[in-house]
């Protein structure tokens, strides 16, 4: 999914290149200096439309046992400067009852990697941009819909793609993203704006087992045809709560 920024650098370089930058290719930028003026500016230009939100609510349990799962975690957040990682961290608090001693106090909480040396990347830790003090435990029931829900207000921008943990994605498809977000300034049928826009999704788990070629068959049937069928001719639309754990912001 780190491909949505790639293609976005590659569409501003497209934007903003002369003649001969245009001549030379993009991949000529990966050579060029980080600080030269053209790599900046695109490199800008996807951070001002672009970020991803991934919700990963056991991230502070993990982090504080010291679980391998919390290092590559953080791996990430350093390897992709856009990377935002949420999730739940439960606090221990001095309780107010006579019969207690502590209380649990959650919070939802939303990372990024600080680098604290440039010279020793290894030495990176999360920063928490923003903490937010909850009612409760978020999780009550199944546990992936609050995961995602919890994660939300975290999100910015006019338009917001959920994206499931399985899926897979390439460089071609990212490139359409421009074309898919021109689809929310046009009134379709010419009564309003469209608000919920489908894409198709790429499952790369299928091959694991046979329980998961199947319920890869069922997505390209449900979803992808299944949603479309109901939506044209039949106008009609129908949701359901599954758990889409990447939350990705895309800026128009």
């Amino acid at each position: 999914m780190m491909y949505y920024r790639k293609a976005l650098e590659l569409q501003a370089f497209l934007d903003m290149a002369k003649d001969d930058d245009l001549m030379e290719g993009y991949r000529a930028t990966e050579l060029m200096s980080e600080d030269s003026r053209l790599m900046t500016q695109c490199k800008a230009i996807a951070d001002m439309k672009f970020t991803y939100v991934v919700s990963c609510q056991q991230y502070g349990i993990q982090k504080r046992s010291g679980e391998a799962y919390a290092h590559d975690v953080l791996r990430l957040m350093t390897a992709y400067p856009s990377f935002r990682v949420a999730y739940i961290d439960e606090v221990e608090s001095p309780s107010q009852d006579r019969n207690k001693k502590t209380d649990k106090v959650y919070y939802s909480a939303l990372v990024k990697a600080s680098v604290t040396t440039p010279n020793e990347p290894g030495q990176s830790l999360d920063q928490v941009i923003y903490r937010i003090k909850l009612p409760g435990n978020a999780i009550l029931g199944e546990g992936k819909p609050e995961n995602q829900n919890h994660a939300i207000i975290f999100t910015r921008g006019e338009c917001l793609q959920t994206i499931d943990m399985n899926q897979e994605h390439y460089m071609e498809e990212a490139l359409k993203m421009r074309n898919l977000l021109e689809e929310f300034l046009k009134k379709h049928d010419g009564v309003r704006y469209p608000s919920i826009l489908g894409v198709r999704e790429h499952i790369f788990t299928g091959s694991v087992s046979s329980l998961a070629w199947f319920m890869s068959n069922q997505e390209t049937s449900f979803v992808t045809i299944g949603q479309r069928v109901l939506a044209n001719p039949l106008r009609y639309c129908i949701l359901y709560s599954w758990c889409f754990l990447l939350v990705m912001v895309l800026i128009s």
